[in-house]
């Protein structure tokens, strides 16, 4: 039998808990570690489409990357996600900062999404340091490219629509072969991008005055969503859930697809 505590000990042998920043909320948010579980239900977020959705499979826990609690909070009423899980029975693990960080995880599948060679991390908390926490990576594209081919490259790994990817035309050089990436938002890591020696710098969730300092710095910055720069782990964590439990039915939410960006005005 395999039990919500079973499930946790792997995602934390996944995603170290240990690792995540000191604000963030993961590990088991809701259910009773001595639960049994036969299937799982793998999300970006536990929302109440998703609970809906485990409870219709008849899974009994949910593993997301954002946490399902993530503010200190003074009441559960029907509505909200955790109460929602919990009155179905279904236990909620959320992997957060700690699978940014992991080997493997956001970042990871971020990169490889881009076909990144050659990658190192983009920020490390102690350089060195085995046991420093490391986020984003660094790497090298497989072949140089023009700032608008680089954001139809990312527009195409990521599943994104045509001209989705949004950046200043004429920022940065007119070459890009070195690209920094930070699954979700990133953007406070631009002048680790830069000291790397990138020219492009994939994130989520930039501002206006987030571009016009990474213009101003050299450096193209382009957005691809909150949403797609983690989704692209969400089949990733699927499957390591499922090599290391076998005997459970592991299954990806449909969230996955069904909420994929929607095409934006032509860049410009």
């Amino acid at each position: 039998m395999t039990t919500v505590a079973a499930v946790a000990a792997v995602m934390d042998s996944l995603a170290p808990l240990a690792t995540q920043m000191d604000w963030d909320n993961s590990g088991l948010l809701v259910g009773d570690p001595a639960g049994e579980v036969s299937g799982i239900l793998v999300a970006l977020d536990a929302t109440l489409e998703v609970i809906r959705e485990a409870q219709n499979l008849g899974a009994q826990m949910i593993v997301t990357h954002h946490p399902v609690i993530f503010h200190p909070v003074k009441q559960f009423l029907a509505g909200d996600p955790p109460f929602e899980a919990a009155v179905r029975g279904i236990a909620v693990y959320s992997a957060h900062t700690c699978y940014d960080m992991a080997e493997g995880g956001i970042n990871t599948a971020l990169a490889g999404a881009l076909g990144l060679r050659n990658c190192l991390p983009l920020w490390e908390e102690r350089p060195g340091d085995p046991a420093s926490r490391r986020l984003g990576l660094v790497g090298d594209l497989p072949c140089a490219m023009s700032r608008e081919e680089l954001a139809a490259w990312v527009e195409e790994a990521l599943g994104l629509p045509q001209n989705y990817v949004r950046h200043l035309p004429q920022a940065g050089p007119e070459t890009v072969c070195r690209v920094a990436v930070c699954g979700g938002a990133g953007s406070d890591f631009l002048g680790e991008a830069v000291n790397a020696g990138c020219q492009a710098y994939l994130t989520g969730e930039v501002r206006r005055h987030e571009y016009l300092e990474a213009e101003r710095m050299g450096l193209l910055l382009l957005d691809g969503g909150h949403f797609a720069t983690e989704n692209i782990a969400m089949p990733v964590l699927r499957e390591q859930l499922a090599k290391a439990l076998p005997e459970v039915e592991v299954r990806l939410s449909r969230q996955a697809t069904d909420q994929r960006p929607q095409a934006l005005p032509p860049r410009g």
